[in-house]
């Protein structure tokens, strides 16, 4: 049932069109905020995935598409600046976009390392960067960063996404010290293992992965993005308003080893 946390309030979600960012999307707009989808693509990865608009129209929330590469600047000031001037000011910022690879270090294609720290690590500093000046307007001011478990512990075969999570991490803690004053409070989620377009190939057809992934995730099933969803929006609330510079796992267990 919804109670309207987000009444309204504006959020912006990069990489809202699947996945978590779809789930997070939707969350925010059951709960009253208009909500600004910027994404490379309008659609969901895969093609039994509910479209983010479908699940805002459900809900009767305005929603605003933006299409956005979270690494190149002019794309992200220009999704701020039109989010802004469609619904008069930016409140929440969901920092979700990112893509992932797997290898080892050496055996890492330079151009891959770039790729995945350009939209993994540049996308949250580029967004965060254009949306600092609107958030300071708000009186309800947050940031949410999409780190992983790969940012807080080591992962096998996973050289560039556990250096770009891990750098969301810590930039996490640094932003939030910075505009404290400004009174927006900056935390980021560590998801774990959760069933997305993502990594859907790995779950159906790596028994090798799938098995690993289970002994490593205490708790008896692998994560939804609901699960995620419902975090980010107490992060997005009221109700955290004196949380700031955290990063809460939302892991089933995984980091508690």
């Amino acid at each position: 049932m919804s109670t309207e946390r987000l009444a309204g309030r504006t959020a912006l979600v990069t990489g809202a069109s699947s996945g978590i960012g779809n789930a997070i999307a939707a969350a925010f707009g059951r709960e009253g905020a208009n909500v600004a989808v910027a994404d490379i693509r309008r659609e969901p990865k895969l093609d039994d995935e509910r479209s983010v608009f479908d699940r805002l129209s459900a809900v009767d929330a305005e929603s605003h598409f933006v299409e956005t590469d979270v690494s190149d600047d002019g794309s992200v000031e220009a999704a701020i600046e039109s989010t802004v001037d469609r619904f008069g000011g930016l409140d929440v910022l969901v920092n979700n976009a990112g893509i992932y690879y797997q290898n080892r270090a050496h055996e890492t294609p330079t151009e891959e390392y770039d790729e995945i720290l350009d939209v993994n690590l540049r996308g949250v500093f580029l967004s965060s960067k254009a949306a600092v000046p609107a958030l300071k307007r708000s009186d309800n001011g947050k940031i949410i960063n999409l780190a992983s478990i790969y940012g807080l512990v080591g992962g096998e075969n996973s050289a560039a996404y556990c250096a770009s999570k891990g750098g969301v991490a810590n930039l996490t803690r640094q932003m939030a010290l910075d505009y404290a004053e400004d009174e927006i409070n900056i935390n980021a989620l560590a998801p774990g293992i959760i069933k997305t377009a993502q990594n859907v190939e790995w779950r159906e057809n790596n028994e090798e992965i799938l098995e690993a992934w289970h002994r490593d995730t205490p708790w008896p099933r692998f994560g939804e993005p609901d699960d995620v969803a419902d975090a980010a929006l107490f992060l997005a609330s009221d109700e955290s308003d004196f949380v700031t510079g955290t990063v809460l796992s939302v892991d089933g267990g995984w980091t508690a080893r």
